[in-house]
């Protein structure tokens, strides 16, 4: 990711990524950090996110360096992967706490579900985090900081239409992607403000030669069945209502968010049935919709303790229920003809707490320290039974009962050293110890070295341990047996920055990273008791990761220029005990981004390219079976024009993928248990034309 500075905090409207002071803690002041030396935060501003017209968070982090965003048509999910590792190993974060998802809590996040409309920033941390934030935030942290009230007392009234091509489809209802948003601030005075909002997103999905829910080919009074049914992607609407109250009381600060999200996803069939009834033709087809249906508490109380000694507590409670249909549809009557299943798939409760008291040392120039704690249970379930199997479900409960600590040893004055250590009790696993040591040395002001090493841990979540789906042609079931990964992560950088000139600035960071990681968790196939196949986890996969990074931000007058690379390697085996003989597959991946504002015209002009070399990962072909596999490399490019048509009323337009990508291939080389083999996963849909139009009313 590229990063840029502001000359004299003056505020340029570019979509790279911002470098923040060095922090610790994500979400919260600097002033509350136990140091500000250990990681650097990189920033998604809310002119950025606006800037690319952005409604969730994978329209941000598309142009992220070192982030790929995994789309899955099939059930409309997408989720992200950093340096090659997906979802499971990043943590995403809402003012600092985890956001619930299907299988989990803060990991492998579907981030088309999380609006942005109300987000002030995106902060974005690269490298393994375990002691500050637990279980998998082994790549990173994503921290989404929510909006709190206005600089000046009064009403702010925000209202904005998107209306936004698929590919080259669109129809103002049924085709294309239709955004709205609508939230009203109120600082009361200094003391308190709240907001309330709400925001619709409808995908009406990407048909790319397919022919919709109500298409039946029919030829001499028969039923055709030429698999043109449905969609390519799937359609879903989502809906978000949010609410938040911000209150200072002295000193303190107590920030109080409610949110509730719906997604509605429906799923065609290909396959038409096309029997007669009263001797009339009536073909019909099985489809299946999902409803799923959050809601998120969350509650920071912040402020200080006795000096420069500061306290941080939040507190969350989260749930979530996906309902699972499949229903017959009568195509030609255009309605649902019969319910066949009407079930809670997936069930999931999390009540959560964190606390910590940091700079409790103060008096001493040496030795400072911080400590805290984390509790997290979540209970639930994720299953699927049709036809004649048991519907019934077994619900689960998970408790993890963590402290951690941070100290800080000023050696010299240049050089500080910072272990810290994170004890984790779970009910479901072993005790565990999470550690890292991190050190820093100041060359200059300007010239910082830094490096990071420490655990790179993972525990099962909740669906590779406990998800059931049984039909007669499937029984998958997770694996309460499994344990979690562990490995090492080792981040160094080198970073500085010039001034060029009076009005000119160049941001340079070279960072090299390691990742290894033991007893991955995989899928595989095996037999259950009645000898028929199964699917299931276990912990039998190894990984590591090598590469080098360097990122370049330049800012001259109106010009904001970012170029970034990154070298990759990726090597994985099935089984450590198999003799692996595949080498380090080397991708290059690199990001450029131009911006430039006119201000005599309030415009602004962006564009970002983002090439994604070749990456190499575990995949199961059609027999259940696992091979390493390559995927082909592929290039983004976006652009988009900004301008405020008056003070009240501004406009966005834009292109999304402009190169057009649909599909990608996936190649497996041959091997004792593989053919040689190729096939395409759509990663796009198309080359999207979008326009935004925005207005504001302060009262």
């Amino acid at each position: 990711m590229s990063y840029t500075i502001s000359a004299q905090e003056k505020e340029r409207d570019t979509t790279s990524i911002e470098k923040l002071d060095e922090v610790v803690i994500l979400g919260e002041s600097n002033v509350m950090s136990v140091s500000k030396k250990l990681f650097t935060v990189g920033t998604i501003k809310r002119k950025d996110i606006e800037n690319v017209a952005g409604n969730n968070l994978a329209d941000v982090l598309q142009n992220n360096l070192n982030i790929t965003i995994n789309p899955d048509a099939s059930d409309g999910r997408s989720t992200i992967s950093l340096f090659g590792l997906d979802g499971q190993y990043v943590k995403i974060l809402v003012d600092g706490i985890p956001i619930i998802s299907d299988n989990g809590v803060g990991n492998n996040i579907d981030i088309t579900q999380l609006n942005i409309d109300d987000v002030e920033r995106i902060e974005v941390v690269e490298g393994s985090m375990g002691v500050l934030y637990g279980d998998n935030a082994v790549a990173g942290v994503v921290n989404i900081i929510t909006k709190r009230g206005l600089k000046d007392s009064g009403w702010q009234l925000q209202l904005s239409l998107q209306e936004e091509t698929v590919g080259n489809e669109f129809e103002l209802f049924d085709k294309g992607r239709h955004i709205q948003n609508i939230r009203a601030t109120n600082q009361v005075n200094e003391k308190l403000s709240y907001s309330i909002g709400a925001s619709r997103n409808d995908f009406a999905g990407f048909y790319n030669g397919y022919q919709g829910e109500n298409y039946v080919n029919i030829e001499d009074g028969v039923v055709v069945n030429d698999s043109l049914r449905g969609t390519e992607w799937n359609p879903k609407e989502q809906i978000t209502v949010s609410g938040n109250m911000n209150v200072n009381l002295g000193k303190h600060n107590i920030f109080y968010k409610l949110q509730y999200f719906n997604e509605d996803l429906d799923i065609y069939n290909r396959a038409v049935n096309g029997r007669y009834e009263n001797g009339a033709l009536n073909p019909t087809a099985v489809d299946q919709n999902y409803q799923t249906d959050r809601w998120v508490n969350n509650v920071n109380v912040s402020g200080p303790l006795h000096g420069a000694t500061n306290y941080n507590f939040s507190f969350s409670y989260q749930n979530q229920k996906r309902n699972y249909k499949e229903y017959v549809y009568n195509i030609l009557e255009e309605r649902t003809q019969s319910l066949n299943t009407d079930t809670v798939s997936q069930s999931s409760e999390v009540w959560y707490s964190k606390a910590f008291v940091n700079n409790i040392v103060r008096k001493s120039d040496f030795f400072d320290l911080q400590l805290g704690y984390e509790f997290t249970n979540q209970k639930g379930f994720d299953a699927i039974a049709t036809g004649n199997y048991s519907s019934d479900v077994v619900e689960n409960t998970i408790t993890n009962y963590e402290l951690f600590g941070i100290t800080e040893f000023q050696l010299l004055k240049k050089v500080s050293i910072h272990p810290g250590i994170r004890f984790t009790h779970s009910s479901q696993f072993n005790n565990h110890l999470i550690w890292s040591l991190s050190s820093t040395y100041d060359f200059t002001e300007k010239l910082k070295l830094k490096a990071v090493v420490g655990s790179a841990y993972r525990a099962p979540n909740f669906e590779e341990l406990f998800y059931s789906f049984v039909d007669t042609n499937h029984n998958i079931q997770g694996n309460p047996d499994l344990q979690p990964e562990d490995g090492i992560s080792v981040f160094t950088n080198l970073k500085n920055n010039y001034r060029i000139a009076k009005e000119g600035f160049l941001n340079q960071k070279l960072t090299f990273f390691y990742i290894d990681l033991k007893d991955a968790i995989a899928s595989i196939t095996t037999e259950d008791g009645d000898g028929k196949t199964l699917f299931t986890q276990a912990n039998i996969d190894y990984s590591k990761r090598l590469g080098f990074n360097l990122e370049n931000n330049f800012i001259y007058n109106n010009w904001n220029i970012g170029l970034g690379a990154t070298y990759l390697g990726v090597t994985s085996t099935i089984n450590e005990s198999i003799e692996n003989d595949s080498d380090y597959l080397w991708s290059l991946n690199v990001q450029a981004s131009l911006g430039y504002s006119i201000e005599k015209w309030n415009t602004t002009l962006n564009s970002q390219l983002k090439h994604t070399g070749k990456t190499q990962g575990v995949f199961t072909d059609t027999n259940g079976e696992l091979f390493i596999g390559e995927t082909d490399a592929f290039t983004w490019l976006n652009a988009s024009i900004r301008t405020d048509i008056t003070p009240r009323i501004n406009a966005t337009l834009g292109a999304r993928n402009l190169l057009d990508v649909v599909n990608i291939n996936t190649n497996a080389s041959a091997g004792a248990h593989t053919a040689a083999t190729s096939s395409s996963r759509l990663i796009g849909n198309g080359r999207s034309y979008f326009l935004k139009l925005s207005y504001y009313l302060n009262f």
